[in-house]
């Protein structure tokens, strides 16, 4: 340890004079170095994590994970992904990793990138356009990448795991899919004014109009059910306003 000096008296080291020294205190701009203390260099500021609780109505990868962004046309969209680690959450929660993955911050923008190429096709073929040739070549490209895969263990277990480039693979090659087959016929747009969530209309007479019950069908029912009772309240009134001139 290296000796401590008075001002005013002699180093014992050099033996030269001790005079005055520049302290500098500890700020929210300084961080502590194990061996000489605090530096002037700028402390990394703590990062906030957030929680997502995601919402899977869409019928397919592709068009949940086209979810993430809510509301677009409004004034106020509101995006979901807005940290790396909540795109590992959502591929968590839909079911297609056992566990979290490092997603750096060129993977979020790549995937957000991904996910914008997959509602404005998925949108264009609903509304019988052709998808932009960039979009074309983005989905391409992604999915003909090696995708997720299950790996079976020798204890007979199913590990779900990979990387962030074989997740954007899957999303992609599960549009392609979609496009492929029957279901893209069956795909359509919540009727709730500003939601822009894409779904497959599964149930049996094709009459599903909301992304979910729970989500945008309750929020139409209760709307209904206020409209309906803003009505009957009006009628009550203007027929004893009636009754009373009669």
């Amino acid at each position: 340890m290296l000796p401590v000096c008075s001002v005013g008296s002699s180093c014992p080291s050099c033996g030269s004079a001790v005079g005055p020294r520049l302290r500098v205190a500890p700020s929210s701009l300084s961080a502590v170095t194990p061996s000489y203390g605090y530096s002037l260099r700028p402390a990394m500021k703590p990062v906030k994590v957030v929680t997502v609780t995601f919402v899977y109505v869409g019928g397919r990868e592709c068009l949940n994970f086209a979810g993430t962004q809510k509301w677009r046309g409004t004034p106020a969209p509101e995006e979901l992904l807005t940290q790396p680690k909540l795109l590992s959450d959502w591929a968590v929660q839909a079911g297609l990793l056992d566990r979290g993955i490092e997603v750096a911050k060129d993977d979020l923008e790549a995937a957000i990138a991904l996910r914008e190429a997959i509602y404005r096709t998925v949108t264009a073929r609903l509304e019988g356009r052709r998808p932009k040739p960039a979009d074309v070549e983005l989905l391409n490209e992604h999915g003909s990448h090696a995708q997720l895969t299950p790996r079976l263990d020798r204890t007979g277990a199913v590990r779900r795991e990979g990387t962030p480039s074989q997740l954007l693979a899957r999303l992609a090659a599960d549009l392609l899919d979609l496009l492929a087959g029957p279901d893209i016929e069956k795909v359509k747009g919540c009727a709730h004014p500003g939601c822009s969530r894409l779904y497959v209309d599964s149930s049996r007479a094709q009459n599903r109009h909301w992304c979910g019950m729970g989500t945008c069908g309750n929020k139409a029912k209760v709307r209904a059910f206020r409209e309906r009772q803003r009505a009957s309240e009006s009628g009550v009134a203007g027929f004893g306003q009636s009754r009373t001139k009669g």
